[in-house]
């Protein structure tokens, strides 16, 4: 899931550093729709829509990337943000760069958000307090007190402001992991599950990876089944807060609506069993809604205690920018970086436009360069791209990603891809 859509060069991007409203929603409306002739309404309403915060954490597993990846002491790597959970986690992986970039004016001052709190807090237990807890009153005081001077003016605006005077760094004394577009809607599923006899936070209890799939199955699978539910799974609008545009939402049925149930049935059973629960965050968050605080389960690697002192001393390794992906690529020199992460921006984008964006990673791919992306569906939508002065240029590592699909805890996805630059 992600807000850096690759979409050319446009005239609000002249200043890369600007980060505003303003310019989110010009950002957005040109990645959903800006490419085409004739657009529909439910684009409009999900580039309006998406302009908001989405996404709390990431929805990609930054320990399988950093595997898939191989990350090195010396790789300069280019990622789309989202959340910000994989670039901070990047750094503990031992990058030397990470350039993190996102259309999304609400990511981008969280990100930096997250930067600021390394940079100002002294301590992993504060740092855990706002990020892993983040659901205490105390945490509006560390803000104030040891990290809102480290933000620039736009990022401090934004986390002191808020509609209705609810200023938004409040949400992390009040559980910040349930706020987001993708945090109301797992609410509302949760809500839905109680009022059919299911608590979905009962699988953080089980004890063993047998004992959740037959959970999930006595208890969640039928909830899919019912009208409801398949009502509003057929409907684009009501997926929006998941961050499915419309294109990715045809992927995902293949233009039968009435599948969509059933996909998300499919994906909502892997988060819960792709592995011990202990072992799996990104099941904490969407059954529990909140991180396991005991230190007894996985936490993102920015997190864990052990990370801390890495990541305070990287942190200065770390930029983050509001702009599309090929943009940043375009600022990039040639034969500069190592990897990039696109998160599942190509769901998204006209054949044209991924062309245009492996020629830019080509161009400034340094030898052995690799590219990790996530698609909706199974198949990439890459290789029918990589024509003219690209063909032969990039091939797909058919067993690491297999076995990296395999292994990401989020499960939310059809396609884990990863692609290694040829010498020529």
């Amino acid at each position: 899931m992600q807000t850096a859509i690759d979409q050319g060069s446009h005239p609000i991007q002249n200043n890369p550093n600007c980060v505003n409203e303003g310019r989110s929603r010009e950002l957005l409306n040109h990645a959903v729709f800006g490419h085409k002739e004739e657009v529909t309404i439910t684009e409009r309403i999900f580039a309006y829509w998406f302009r908001r915060l989405v996404y709390t954490q990431i929805w990609e597993d930054p320990v399988v990337d950093m595997a898939a990846l191989n990350v090195q002491p010396s790789d300069h790597i280019v990622t789309i943000a989202s959340g910000g959970c994989n670039a901070l986690s990047y750094l503990t992986g031992g990058a030397a760069q990470v350039t993190a970039v996102d259309l999304n004016h609400a990511h981008v001052c969280l990100v930096k958000l997250k930067i600021a709190a390394v940079e100002g807090l002294t301590n992993h237990a504060d740092f855990f307090q706002l990020f892993g807890m983040a659901n205490t009153a105390a945490n509006t005081r560390l803000y104030q007190q040891k990290i809102a001077h480290l933000l620039d003016d736009d990022a401090r605006e934004y986390w002191e402001g808020g509609p209705l005077g609810f200023k938004r760094i409040r949400m992390f004394a009040k559980g910040f992991y349930k706020y987001g577009l993708l945090g109301q809607i797992i609410g509302i599923l949760h809500l839905a599950a109680r009022i059919k006899g299911v608590k979905l936070e009962e699988l953080l209890q089980q004890p063993d990876l047998a004992s959740q799939e037959k959970w999930f199955d006595e208890k969640v699978a039928a909830i899919f089944d019912s009208k409801l539910v398949k009502r509003l799974c057929s409907s684009p609008l009501a997926l929006y807060n998941l961050g499915i545009p419309p294109s990715q939402h045809q992927a995902l049925c293949e233009d039968q609506p009435q599948q969509m149930a059933e996909v998300l049935k499919e994906r909502a059973r892997r988060i819960a069993t792709v592995t011990p629960v202990r072992e799996n965050y990104f099941a904490w968050q969407a059954y529990g809604r909140r991180y396991d605080v005991t230190g007894n389960s996985a936490l993102p690697p920015y997190l864990m205690r052990e990370n801390y002192f890495q990541l305070r001393d990287s942190i200065n390794r770390l930029s983050i920018t509001q702009s599309n992906i090929r943009q940043a690529l375009t600022a990039c020199a040639e034969q500069s970086v190592d990897a990039v992460v696109l998160l599942d921006a190509q769901d998204w984008m006209s054949p044209t436009e991924i062309t245009l964006l492996w020629q830019e990673i080509t161009r400034t791919a340094k030898p052995g360069a690799r590219v990790i992306f996530r698609t909706a569906g199974i198949a990439s939508p890459v290789d029918a791209c990589l024509t003219g002065g690209l063909e032969g240029r990039w091939v797909k590592d058919i067993d690491v990603s297999a076995e990296a699909s395999l292994k990401d805890r989020s499960g939310i996805y059809g396609g884990f891809h990863l692609y290694r630059l040829q010498a020529q």
